[in-house]
């Protein structure tokens, strides 16, 4: 992976201390995904070497840092045991054996995301059975205004929510990007319609997708649930097809999250009163 802007931790807002500039160099490990020399990390987090070397023996004696033979550094097994710990992991568990069954129903790949910040996070995947599939990782973060995860999750708040979450103007990754706050604010009011969420080549041209939103053991929503296919695929024969089977695994992840039944919405129907979904979503 290149060493470029978009794979440095973002130092700029944060004060320079020992236990800032420790996570930063966990943050380039992971944001690079590769292992990295001595000369690498210190670039990317913007530190001479001679103090970015102690700080990589401290990470390497807890564990969260493990160096290589060949001098290359990469993250540690303790981080993650700690990682282990988080929620997002148990969401995982629960959610995977329906996923994995959604995955065979539907032929298509099947992913789980938490909202964080502006981004959504992907926390698991039931991989497609397909030669052909979207590709995707744990891991992956992507603008929550850029894909159907988002949409999902930004249409269970208030607009007033959103406003302060999100600029006036978007960050765009295709011509496809929806622009505009006033343009993404109409577009949750027509997933709070439906019921569920759309998104065409506005996350990768070629991909598109649908969501739906998640909800935990208080009534509030914890995550969604993404299938992503080819957009030459996504029809409205695929939509009615798929998108019963899609709610039905959503309530049944559901109810294993502990969600109480009576904020556990309805099934949607695919296409409601205004017409197909997909005119919206091109």
């Amino acid at each position: 992976m290149p060493n470029d802007d978009s794979t440095k931790p973002n130092t700029k807002a944060r004060s320079r201390s020992g236990l800032n500039s420790g996570l930063d160099v966990l943050d380039c490990l992971v944001a690079h995904d590769r292992p990295l020399t001595l000369t690498e990390i210190a670039a990317a987090i913007g530190m001479a070497k001679s103090s970015v070397l102690p700080l990589l023996g401290i990470l390497q004696q807890r564990g969260l840092v493990r160096r290589q033979s060949d001098q290359r550094y990469v993250i540690g097994l303790r981080a993650w045991e700690i990682g282990c710990h988080a929620g997002p992991v148990e969401f995982g568990r629960l959610a995977q054996p329906h996923m994995a069954q959604l995955a065979r129903d539907i032929s298509e790949g099947v992913a789980l995301a938490m909202f964080e910040v502006d981004h959504t996070v992907c926390i698991q995947l039931a991989d497609s059975p397909n030669a052909v599939r979207v590709h995707a990782n744990i891991g992956d973060r992507t603008p929550a205004h850029c894909g159907s995860s988002g949409l999902a999750i930004l249409a269970t708040m208030r607009d007033e929510e959103v406003a302060r979450v999100l600029p006036q103007r978007l960050e765009q990754l295709t011509p496809h990007t929806i622009a505009t706050r006033d343009e993404l604010l109409a577009e949750l009011a027509e997933v709070r319609a439906r019921g569920w969420s759309i998104s065409r080549s506005s996350w990768r041209l070629e991909v598109g997708g649908v969501a739906v939103a998640l909800t935990g053991t208080g009534g509030q929503t914890v995550a969604a649930l993404n299938v992503a296919v080819p957009v030459h695929k996504l029809t409205q024969a695929w939509l009615d097809a798929s998108m019963p089977l899609i709610q039905q695994a959503a309530r049944t992840i559901e109810r294993a999250f502990g969600a109480p039944v009576d904020k556990v919405p309805p099934i949607a129907p695919v296409a409601p009163r205004g017409g197909s979904p997909l005119a919206r979503a091109a």
